[in-house]
């Protein structure tokens, strides 16, 4: 955390700020803000220091949760200015605090990636998506810790160590955006962004019990995101499903230079979509148990979870839903499911395509010298885990390997027609299932990446076939947050949201601890 955005909450203490105007700051949605602070219940100054206030006094604790890597030492002052324009009607997300993560870039704190070597690696450029946000009037609190370069399903990394659940600091908070998610339940912001290839914001929104939406790839340019080429997006981490909508909305349109943003303009806000479909009666949901996309392991779910599952289709089916109980054969993962779903090469290119000032001396540590490589981060990474070395040294200057990405998306393309078919057989709506239908690891060692233990992901429902999904609040087994995903159609994001939305005003899952 920076020291000098530390400095400016207890400044704001000692020299008479209103640090602690606004109560129960925790609580705050981002519908609420926008209303506040438009009928001026509320300032943005009000709310950004306390939000500090509160960080400040959390994470200086023992029990902090080590959310945050970097803190806007700007926001004060953008604050302020806002405060100071008498009109905000164009500004739809004025004054809504917001934290990023740090593979998203920022031109006026770093983006390290969660990477030590890259602690002080400044990109000069805003990504697109947080350009977007500030023109609307959000206020960028700061960047969150992730799984070094996004890799794992555990948030440990050598630039900012464990993030810690604030549910339960003895189970994981799941990857990789496990700092956005923290920093939501721990009420440092009422939103924040992450990245996903696979359940990267839907895994840890299910084990946080807030609202995690991956769109439709091609909705939210990823311009200024070291993303996966093989179906990486941004989304939000969020406390309902219309604040994420809200989110979306502003970050969502076409960008030049991300070509699968191009005709894929909404045509209508999704805020409108959702409220248009809210509704679950008649909708056909096809419940399916098949983890698919990470480790695998010998149950596909506990009893537990199943049964706070079945309790959540009951819930659906009071709100008028249709459930089809779905049964994948052994045959059609024999057509569909098999193959390679990922390449391991051409990562390097974010240092390529990233205008960005290097740490002094950074790419000079391994051959070429003349380029940023993965070589010289593990170098200058002391801290870094073996399996992370592991993993980029395998990738360390290798360009794309056109036959290990093009065997990828014939198998996506191939999974993806499988998929079809059961939405064509059934006639769905949506499929469903548990977002994990495994129980946490346990965090036994702080220091040790427990990814390989985690098991019981769905994540490769969406990032196989580009269709967008969104984890909701289904309950609790053993007194852990349980979410269940709902997997719409491709580009009809606002539909699947509408679902999602009546699931989640029908009942009272969600619950957040009191801190």
């Amino acid at each position: 955390m920076r020291k000098q955005a530390l400095g400016i909450a207890i400044a704001a203490i000692l020299f008479g700020g209103n640090v602690y105007a606004v109560e129960n700051v925790e609580n705050y949605t981002v519908t609420e803000i926008i209303n506040d602070i438009k009928h001026k219940k509320v300032t943005a100054v009000e709310l950004v220091q306390a939000y500090m206030a509160r960080i400040d006094k959390i994470e200086s604790s023992k029990k902090g949760f080590n959310a945050i890597l970097t803190q806007n030492s700007d926001v004060i002052e953008e604050a302020k200015a806002l405060d100071k324009l008498n009109d905000k009607s164009s500004l739809s997300l004025a004054g809504v605090p917001i934290f990023v993560k740090d593979n998203i870039n920022t031109s006026n704190m770093p983006t390290s990636h969660g990477n030590e070597a890259l602690k002080e690696y400044q990109p000069a450029h805003n990504a697109v998506a947080v350009d977007r946000l500030i023109k609307a009037g959000a206020l960028i609190m700061g960047k969150t810790n992730m799984a070094e370069f996004a890799m794992f399903w555990d948030t440990l990394s050598s630039a900012g160590g464990r993030t810690y659940n604030p549910q339960d600091r003895t189970k994981n908070i799941n990857g990789s955006s496990g700092g956005s998610a923290a920093s939501v339940v721990a009420g440092y912001a009422p939103v924040a962004l992450g990245t996903e290839s696979c359940g990267s914001i839907t895994d840890v929104a299910s084990f946080t019990s807030l609202v995690g939406y991956r769109p439709s790839p091609g909705i939210v340019p990823t311009t200024g995101m070291d993303y996966n080429t093989l179906g990486d997006t941004i989304g939000p981490l969020a406390k309902n499903v219309i604040d994420a909508a809200t989110v979306v909305d502003v970050m969502a349109g076409e960008d030049q230079k991300d070509a699968l943003t191009h005709g894929h303009a909404l045509t209508e806000t999704l805020v409108h979509s959702l409220n248009d479909n809210k509704s679950l009666k008649g909708k056909v949901l096809g419940y399916v148990v098949a983890p698919f996309g990470g480790w695998t392991a010998e149950i596909a779910i506990t009893p537990e979870i199943s049964a706070t599952m079945q309790k959540a289709l009951d819930e659906l089916r009071a709100q008028g839903a249709i459930i089809q109980a779905i049964h994948i054969s052994s045959d059609w993962w024999t057509e569909y499911g098999s193959g390679s779903y990922w390449d391991a090469t051409g990562k390097e290119d974010y240092f390529v395509r990233t205008e960005a000032k290097i740490p002094k001396g950074l790419k000079e540590q391994t051959e070429p010298f003349d380029v940023l490589n993965y070589g010289d981060l593990i170098a200058k990474s002391p801290k870094m885990n073996a399996i992370t070395k592991d993993w980029l040294s395998y990738s360390d200057n290798k360009p794309l390997d056109p036959k290990t990405f093009n065997e990828a998306v014939e198998s996506r393309v191939k999974f993806s027609k499988g998929v079809d078919k059961i939405y064509k057989e059934y006639g769905l709506d949506a499929l469903i299932y548990p977002t994990v239908s495994l129980p946490p690891a346990e965090v036994e060692d702080p220091e040790t990446l427990i990814d390989p233990n985690q098991l019981g992901t769905h994540c490769g429902w969406a990032n196989f076939t580009g269709r967008p999904v969104i984890s909701v609040p289904a309950g609790f087994s053993n007194n852990f947050p349980v979410g269940l995903s709902f997997l719409g159609k491709r580009f009809k994001d606002g539909k699947l949201l509408g679902m999602a939305a009546a699931f989640e005003e029908s009942t009272t899952h969600q619950k957040l601890p009191v801190l």
